[in-house]
């Protein structure tokens, strides 16, 4: 089956904005974790705590509830919440980490719109090499890995990850 693949390219989508805490996290999300102060800068209190929520709600293949993989109203309730995580987010960032956050943050609301019009059905998903293919697009965006690896330096500087 081929659902297995198509987790790991959601995972790995996931990890870039969750903060990299991660065994499956990329290079730069381990780093960030590795080398974290664990001290919060003052001035980014609110976008590191938000930071950290998404985080929480990101952990795991399909955020915090597995069986969404295999249920369609679990994984609608785990990207709900994920997107709105995401959105809140991204109200909260800094000036100077903004275009990054933002090119993060487009790309998980686009995986949410294309979730939803396939009904959160994720086995069926994993059937359409179209809604892959469009998928592992927004997964593999260049912009969206320096993005990432921005933000988590970003986020290693000030939030303590």
């Amino acid at each position: 089956m081929r659902a297995r693949p198509l987790v790991a390219t959601f995972a790995c989508l996931f990890l870039f904005a969750s903060c990299g805490d991660s065994d499956n996290s990329s290079t730069a999300s381990t780093v960030v974790s590795q080398t974290g102060t664990g001290k919060v800068n003052p001035t980014y209190a609110e976008f590191c705590e938000a930071s950290s929520n998404l985080n929480a709600a990101m952990s795991g293949p399909h955020g915090e509830n597995p069986s969404a993989i295999t249920d369609p109203i679990e994984m609608k309730a785990a990207w709900a919440n994920i997107t709105e995580l995401s959105i809140e987010l991204q109200a909260l960032t800094p000036k100077t980490l903004k275009k990054d956050a933002d090119t993060m943050i487009e790309s998980i609301v686009a995986m949410n719109k294309i979730f939803k019009e396939n009904n959160y059905e994720l086995l069926v998903i994993a059937k359409k090499p179209t809604v892959r293919d469009a998928l592992s697009k927004i997964a593999s965006n260049p912009a969206i890995t320096e993005a990432s690896t921005r933000f988590n330096t970003f986020l290693t500087q000030n939030c303590g990850v």
